[in-house]
């Protein structure tokens, strides 16, 4: 493979005038799914506009990250033609990603890869395996189609279904997604900021619930995102006798949850920003309606904040909270760090229950690679872009609980600092390698398959 900078790609002739040239058409080439509007919608500069020619080169560039930032194409080269003294033409050529995506799931049941090595004995009976399928880009609208099967330890059944645009001024969406989840085995309870584990081959729970969403954008930068779900959590009498309050006192739970999400992000690449911010606010509502047996209140961000010291060099901050209200609350939905994305690195093996949580990592990040590999056997994936990055980190923890009980991680601020390489192939695989150290004086290696 031969590698090769975007910047090279695109064409502007040297005899513009000194003035203003007026843009006369817009056309896209490579486009044979996305459909024209959806790109038209990303653009700063339209069919009319007039602009100082000494400033185009600076706006197409612009707007060349607005429709990579799509996720929908490789690469997006630009050229203009004059076509009469001050008139333009302007064709954006694109390379289309691949867009039917198999995921084969081959994954473990346990928080994350380092739990699942040493503290479960890397035992490969809790591993998950099926397949993800998703259509991006479904019928050219930057739709978005994916179903799941997942057997083995725990097992998942999921189908999603988004549509960005359904008015004709491109601002408004719809989507809807369901799922249902059960499993041999189910942390129960959490004591000294670990996991302990109910197993029974019969089961011990069963999860499943129904989402709606409502999305509005009316500009590039910021959306607006309502979401009303349905939720069904049942147990087993065995892994109530375990723990009364995994439910909050009942075998079954149903409720509704609101969500209202607003969003910011004027970041300049989306997939690895190294300028700019994202603002994401979220308001949440569990329990109200038909049964209120789940009564809790949420206030949360999750917002970042990216600064470019040098060409390839960048500070990035990102700051993750929740203020929780009422704090007492059934241990299924007690959760502060540890899961998913919320944890202080270097602390990946311990969880800290609570309502309450702030989470800020700092990033000294260097580039190494940001490039588009370049092959020819398989046309779709012709353009590959790879993104490698080098940094440091330190990362500042705070998890509040009114009732810690064993917990030694509650109520303090933690801290972990290291080093570690990102590593991002298109737009669909992410691998963070991270050294970490924490206060305990516990140092280790840690892998990750997302981003920050």
């Amino acid at each position: 493979m031969r590698a090769q900078h975007l910047k090279f790609l695109s064409y502007i002739p040297d005899n513009l005038p000194a003035g203003y040239v007026r843009i006369q058409a817009i056309h896209f080439r490579g486009n044979t799914i996305t459909k024209e509007k959806i790109m038209d919608r990303e653009l700063t500069l339209h069919v009319g506009d007039s602009i100082l020619a000494k400033e185009l080169q600076g706006e197409l560039q612009f707007n060349v990250r607005r429709l990579l930032n799509l996720q929908l194409f490789s690469t997006v080269k630009y050229s203009v033609r004059l076509v009469q003294s001050d008139q333009i033409e302007i064709t954006y050529e694109v390379t289309e990603v691949l867009y039917w995506i198999a995921r084969p799931i081959f994954s473990l049941a346990d928080r994350n890869f380092n739990v699942w090595l040493i503290e479960q004995h890397h035992n490969f009976n809790r591993t998950n395996y099926g397949a993800t399928i998703t259509r991006h880009n479904f019928r050219g609208r930057n739709e978005e189609l994916s179903g799941t099967l997942q057997l083995g330890y725990n097992k998942l059944f999921e189908f999603s279904y988004r549509i960005p645009y359904i008015d004709k001024k491109l601002r408004q969406g719809i989507g809807f997604s369901a799922s249902y989840a059960t499993g041999e085995e189910v942390n129960y309870i959490t004591t000294r900021n670990k996991l302990k584990f109910f197993h029974h081959e019969h089961y011990p729970y069963e999860r499943m619930y129904g989402m709606l969403h409502y999305l509005y954008r009316k500009a590039y930068a910021t959306s607006h995102e309502v979401q009303l779900a349905y939720h069904k959590y049942e147990i087993t009498e065995e892994l109530h006798e375990k723990n009364p309050d995994f439910l909050g006192g009942p075998l079954r739970v149903k409720y509704m949850e609101l969500n209202y999400i607003f969003q910011y992000n004027n970041t300049d690449v989306r997939v690895y920003p190294t300028n700019g911010f994202d603002v994401k606010l979220i308001a949440s509502k569990k329990g109200f309606g038909f049964n209120q047996a789940i009564n809790r209140f949420d206030l949360i961000s999750q917002s970042s904040f990216y600064y470019r010291l040098a060409t390839d060099w960048s500070l990035s901050w990102v700051f993750r909270g929740r203020l929780s209200f009422p704090q007492k609350q059934p241990y299924f939905i007690n959760r502060a760090l540890g899961f998913k994305n919320e944890y202080v690195r270097g602390y990946e093996y311990y969880v800290i229950d609570g309502g309450h949580y702030g989470l800020l990592r700092t990033n000294l990040r260097y580039k190494i690679i940001d490039r588009v590999l370049h092959q020819n056997r398989f046309r779709i994936l012709k353009h590959i872009p790879v993104r490698v990055y080098g940094k440091l980190f330190d990362d500042l923890g705070y998890a509040y609980n009114e009732f810690p009980g064993t917990s030694f991680l509650n109520n303090r601020m933690l801290n972990g600092y290291g080093a570690g390489v990102d590593i991002m192939v298109s737009y669909y695989a992410r691998l963070r390698i991270e050294y970490s150290f924490n206060h305990l004086n516990q140092n280790g290696l840690f892998l990750h398959g997302s981003k920050e």
